[in-house]
């Protein structure tokens, strides 16, 4: 029996039909009344980048459910662990059709331990596309990401022309770029490939938003990563908090991570928010933060004293 990856490289020029096919019959909404602006991060998946432990496949499972109920479809997935839970998930919950994927350029066979080195990026190469779907379990990556690698310019443009001919042949819908800077006008031009961004917008990047308003102009949809920096930067602040404002340790963390999501993804010309969850009750409490709209001028002053 094949395993996922042992999927064949598709060839150029060959039309991805059952894509093309199922996508004329997606399961989401055709309003989108309902899509709540998150994407559930890759690193839900993993035991690096975070404050808690990598949840088990049944977990990791539940979380994809509960983010599909509660009207998030959007999932990033950066590493190769990463693209293998999500896929796993979606296939035994059989919602696929429900999910918007998001993919990059990282490869490496990384561990999933909190101490186990992550990959950087590295150039896509024809095989990747088969690789990334067998990953996935599926036929059809919605957005790819095309990191800047290292090697220059001739490198740089080799993998964006091979990411372009996925997209024509009907195995990546949209393509996007990571943290482009405020001259994204200039260095890019109005007629570029790019529909979307991903770049960190924060707390503690407070220089990011003319980034986002450079994006917005050449009309692509932003999405704004890691609104608690990293859980342990989370974990600063509620010490911090415990300094100078009564309330349990809970409290104060349920308070500084509604404040920390609704301050990304209220921030002017950001569409979306990337955040890992690696607990199912996240969920639901990231989508009432959600629901609760800006920070009101109170709020902004409380995580601003904390923050700053």
């Amino acid at each position: 029996m094949k395993s996922p990856e042992d999927t064949g490289t598709p060839q150029a020029g060959t039309r991805n039909t059952e894509a093309s096919d199922k996508g004329a019959n997606h399961g989401r909404p055709a309003s989108f009344e309902d899509d709540v602006p998150l994407v559930l991060g890759g690193h839900s998946f993993i035991g690096q980048l975070g404050n808690e432990p990598r949840p088990s496949e049944d977990t990791q499972c539940a979380i994809v459910e509960a983010c599909l109920d509660n009207g998030i479809y959007w999932f990033d997935t950066t590493h190769r662990p990463e693209r293998v839970a999500l896929g796993k998930a979606l296939h035994k919950l059989g919602r696929r059709d429900e999910a918007i994927i998001i993919a990059w350029n990282f490869f490496d066979d990384v561990g999933v331990g909190p101490d186990d080195r992550l990959d950087g990026a590295a150039p896509y190469q024809r095989h990747h596309i088969a690789q990334m779907m067998g990953q996935l379990q599926t036929t059809l990556i919605d957005c790819l990401v095309v990191h800047p690698v290292a090697g220059g310019e001739a490198v740089n443009a080799a993998q964006l022309e091979l990411a372009l001919e996925w997209q024509k042949d009907g195995y990546v819908g949209m393509l996007g770029t990571w943290e482009p800077g405020e001259d994204a006008l200039e260095r890019f031009g109005m007629e570029n490939p790019y529909d979307f961004m991903v770049r960190p917008l924060n707390v503690a990047t407070p220089t990011a938003g003319p980034a986002f308003a450079a994006a917005k102009r050449l009309g692509w949809h932003t999405l704004a990563a890691s609104p608690f920096v990293r859980g342990w930067h989370l974990d600063s602040l509620v010490a911090a908090a415990r300094m100078s404002w009564r309330g349990s340790e809970s409290d104060l963390r349920r308070r500084l991570a509604d404040h920390m999501l609704r301050y990304s993804l209220f921030h002017p010309n950001v569409d979306r928010v990337i955040t890992a969850m690696r607990r199912v009750e996240w969920v639901t409490a990231n989508v009432e933060s959600v629901r609760r709209g800006p920070l009101t001028t109170s709020e902004r002053q409380w995580l601003d004293s904390i923050s700053s």
